[in-house]
């Protein structure tokens, strides 16, 4: 099977070399063909001239640079659109800093090689969690998780972790709709869209661990655009691309 991991990074120069060596460890062993994309939003500091120095760079680690910081959903549909043109069977998406254990990866090649549209590493079923979150941390997650199955009818325990794997049909789906956030609101932009073409999900269960190196994007900013992300669904739904 053809795996493609899209790993978009920003001031990540301190865990992605880490991370990718980890990766290519684990596929080593494995009978996959693995790729890892990284799409980077013109660091600061110079995430992408490390990369480019890597010794599995352009063999085993592609880059896909960019003018500036476009944010998340939109360094996403960068790496899909890559994925598509080279014939991934299997698309990851995780995050750069470290928090999302690489070995969970082939967890979710079985899981979309037997059969899955959607894999979802999640923190909230059976054997999940979140190692070292501060209780305000924990509290948003789960009141943000809560509000995506009231509100958009989410059966999903997790809605808002980004370590997902897809089909090439799904990601065919995410290229063709227009899911309009480019931050962290896409995540649960994502999910209504799931949701509604009734994808076949599983999740699986991961401990997600906090960055050691780094500063976490999560912004106040951030949170208010999910909750306004939340009513814009309810209201228009989403719809396909006009051509």
């Amino acid at each position: 099977m053809n795996v493609s991991i899209i790993i978009p990074t920003y001031n990540e120069k301190e865990n992605i070399v880490i991370l990718t060596d980890k990766l290519i460890n684990i596929f080593n062993n494995s009978s996959h063909n693995m790729k890892i994309i990284v799409v980077d939003d013109n660091s600061p500091d110079g995430t992408s001239s490390i990369v480019k120095q890597l010794s599995s760079y352009e063999k085993s680690v592609f880059l896909i640079t960019r003018k500036s910081k476009l944010g998340l959903g939109s360094a996403y549909q960068a790496g899909y659109n890559w994925c598509i043109e080279n014939n991934s069977d299997c698309i990851i998406q995780m995050d750069s800093d470290l928090s999302h254990p690489p070995d969970i990866t082939t967890q979710i090649v079985d899981s979309i090689n037997s059969g899955y549209d959607v894999a979802i590493a999640s923190r909230y079923v059976d054997k999940g969690g979140v190692s070292s979150w501060p209780i305000h941390r924990k509290i948003i997650s789960r009141i943000a998780n809560m509000l995506v199955r009231t509100f958009l009818g989410s059966k999903l325990q997790d809605n808002t972790t980004g370590y997902r794997g897809f089909n090439s049909s799904t990601i065919d789906l995410l290229i063709r709709y227009d899911v309009k956030s480019n931050g962290f609101s896409y995540l649960i932009e994502s999910v209504y869209l799931f949701h509604k073409k009734k994808l076949k999900i599983q999740e699986i269960p991961f401990v997600f661990q906090e960055r050691s190196a780094g500063k976490t994007k999560l912004s106040s900013f951030e949170i208010l655009r999910f909750l306004l992300s939340i009513f814009h669904l309810l209201i228009y739904g989403i719809k396909e691309k006009s051509e």
